[in-house]
């Protein structure tokens, strides 16, 4: 086994410093603070989902929640029965409220979690107007969960022991790993193990460090402290991304990290599914993993997920690093998996016939001609029409809507059909936000209408999905 502690004094003075510092059998964590975790300032603030999507789960969440309501919550100690086995249950928030829920706090009580459901409204054009809160039961063993009234609006507990990740505050050169200093009262650790990246966003403008955003200490339980890390380490559809440079990683990967002997355990984490858990959950981070832990086991809350592992691992042999098996025990929904695989792709291709009538509409008026079908560009510049790539910010501070970001990313079976769909559209959106007409669209530049048009010889400089190029305009398909 590798330590990097380099003597007895300083080990027993760091397990005395750690001491009584694991999670208390009420289920959060020790030291637990309440403190809120927001999103960026207007320019970091997920976008809207396209209008259809946002309405339609918008509505089902207010009807979930107010049936919700209508049944009393239920109180006392539960029923005990066996822990449950380690690993990943699927918890049914999607069903129940919407695919706007995330779970948002978790609380074993014998067979049963008592879950913090967090649930976005949104108005008809996709904004968020406000957030309900509700409380659940949910039963790993049988996958069941049953609402149980609705919650005042609160803040997350998080994790306020001594232990702190350090990361510096310049931006990553590329996507590459972080550096991680652990620290335990503002002194040195165990050395973060190197085979197990951490990973830092390009948040612009940057209010906190890069590493920050993507990895989170949730809880302790003796010298073991229990991160949650985001992943993975390269956009979708790289080394040809652009301008996707943050917002698409997700919480990938738990690690159980003794800071004391430098040993670590690593388990996976499954995507979540729904829109809500999502935008919620990736970068700015509005909702953060929970932790709670009962007995000899410690519970992770993760989108629409709920894990259950040993409190104190027992890495195997002298090896630094374990991969451990987490085996998903009760699956999510076919139906509910297809339903938002399905609007995934329509929100995509939404996304495409937006940005190309933007373009379309852009390359039609410099050159002086009105097509039918095509929208002067007037409409955009007056606010009548709106299309989410004239918005500079994408170029300033890679803004991309959230609802695009989370149909690149949806986690379709490799080879599918869907996925095919997938690449397909997403090497169109990205091809239009790579060019040069996208470039000068977004009116960074004052370019004359003559200007534009020379630079490309009069002739359209790329294809859009939808039109076809006649007499050296963009013209809608029949």
């Amino acid at each position: 086994m590798n330590k990097v502690i380099s003597s007895a004094s300083w080990v027993m003075a760091l397990s005395a410093l750690l001491a009584g510092c694991g999670s208390s059998s009420g289920g959060g964590p020790s030291g637990a603070a309440s403190v809120q975790h927001s999103a960026l300032s207007s320019t970091a603030q997920p976008a809207p989902a396209s209008i259809s999507k946002s309405a339609q789960a918008g509505d089902t969440a207010q009807a979930a929640t107010a049936a919700s309501e209508s049944q009393p919550a239920q109180t006392g100690a539960a029923q005990v029965s066996p822990t449950p086995a380690v690993g990943w249950y699927a918890v049914p928030i999607g069903q129940a409220y919407g695919d706007l829920a995330v779970i948002a706090g978790v609380e074993p009580e014998g067979a049963r979690l008592r879950i913090t459901v967090r649930v976005e409204v949104r108005n008809h054009e996709g904004w968020i107007m406000s957030h309900r809160w509700a409380a659940a039961w949910f039963t790993p063993a049988t996958g069941r969960l049953q609402p149980a009234g609705s919650l005042p609006a609160q803040t997350q507990r998080t994790y306020a022991g001594p232990v702190h990740l350090e990361f510096s505050s310049g931006f990553p050169s590329g996507f590459v790993s972080v550096p991680v200093t652990v620290e335990v009262g503002g002194k040195p650790a165990a050395k973060w193990p190197s085979s197990i990246p951490t990973y830092g966003s390009l948040v612009n403008p940057e209010t906190f460090p890069p590493g920050s955003w993507d990895n989170v200490i949730l809880g302790q339980v003796g010298n073991w402290i229990w991160v949650a890390l985001k992943g993975p380490k390269d956009p979708p559809f790289s080394p040809h991304a652009w301008p996707i440079t943050w917002g698409f990683r997700t919480w990938d990967r738990l690690v159980a990290f003794d800071v004391v002997t430098g040993q670590a355990v690593e388990y996976a984490i499954p995507r979540s599914y729904g829109y809500g858990s999502w935008v919620d959950m990736v970068t700015p981070n509005a909702v953060l993993p929970s932790f709670a832990r009962e007995g000899n086991r410690v519970y992770v809350a993760v989108g629409e997920w709920v894990g259950c592992f040993p409190a104190v691992p027992e890495p195997a042999g002298a090896s630094t690093v374990l991969r451990a098996a987490s085996p998903v025990r009760v699956v999510a929904s076919g139906f509910y998996v297809a339903q938002e695989g399905r609007a995934a792709l329509a929100d995509l291709a939404a996304d495409e016939r937006q940005a190309a009538g933007f373009l379309a509409s852009y390359w039609d008026t410099e050159m002086g001609a009105h097509v039918p079908g095509v929208p002067p560009l007037s409409a955009y510049q007056t606010g009548k029409m709106r299309a989410w790539n004239q918005d500079p910010a994408i170029l300033n501070h890679g803004d991309l809507p959230s609802d695009l970001l989370w149909s690149l990313c949806f986690p379709f079976p490799a080879g599918s059909q869907s996925d095919a769909e997938r690449e397909q559209m997403g090497r169109a959106i990205l091809n239009m936000l790579q060019s040069r007409l996208q470039a000068d669209a977004y009116g960074v530049l004052a370019l004359t209408p003559k200007q534009v048009v020379a630079q490309f010889h009069g002739n359209p400089p790329i294809a859009l999905p939808g039109y076809v190029i006649r007499n050296h305009l963009y013209v809608p398909e029949a």
